[in-house]
């Protein structure tokens, strides 16, 4: 049986081929009263443990950079406007962000939550021309409703966009509207935006274009 002591000052437990204790240094067999064994309590309870050393200690810290990076890949990949309000820099953006003049990419899908935003004299696809805000009941809208207020507000608008009536323009457009979820959580934006189905990618504005 391997026979084991224990410090009368710190209460460690110790190796019988240990001479002193290995936690606190008291000699084997050495008495301790307690007001030295309140003082090593003390002592052990304030003595801070030391930092690692080296990478482990940044370790502590991953979040701050990993942050960092977070924050610059969302600046370089999100759109940005200039103090006038035009997209300066292209990049991601918000479809309830859009708003009428800008330029953007985007597959058109049953749901959409963000585009490819552009300046208007880089390669696009579409043109937001109309933004309008639903007028009707707070009931969610039936598919027939909802296409009957696009187009009491986005035709005549399509005319004073881009200089022509709708009816006789070479120029079609597409039309974006609240899910249901969206709805449910107060969206009530209509978006209307432009397209030429003869150029596959613009490259200027469309509005004023009289065609």
């Amino acid at each position: 049986m391997n026979e084991r002591w224990v410090c009368k000052r710190c209460f460690a437990d110790n190796e019988s081929t240990d001479s002193a204790c290995q936690r606190c240094g008291l000699f084997r067999g050495a008495e301790a009263t307690e007001a030295d064994q309140s003082t090593w309590v003390a002592q052990a309870a304030t003595t801070a443990a030391p930092e690692p050393a080296g990478w482990r200690r940044w370790l502590r810290y991953w979040w701050v950079p990993a942050l960092a990076l977070v924050l610059l890949v969302g600046y370089v990949v999100s759109a940005r406007r200039d103090d006038g309000g035009s997209i300066a820099a292209g990049g991601t953006l918000s479809i309830e962000d859009l708003r009428v003049g800008d330029c953007f990419n985007s597959e058109i899908e049953d749901e959409i939550s963000s585009v490819d935003a552009r300046r208007c004299d880089e390669g696009h696809q579409y043109e937001m021309f109309h933004v309008a805000t639903w007028t009707g009941s707070s009931t969610y809208p039936t598919e027939d409703a909802m296409l009957g207020f696009v187009f009491e507000e986005c035709v005549p608008a399509f005319e004073d966009y881009v200089g022509r009536a709708f009816e006789v323009s070479r120029l079609d457009f597409v039309h974006f509207v609240p899910i249901e979820e969206g709805w449910n959580a107060g969206d009530r934006i209509f978006q209307c935006a432009m397209f030429d189905p003869e150029v596959e990618d613009l490259n200027e504005s469309l509005r004023n274009a009289d065609r």
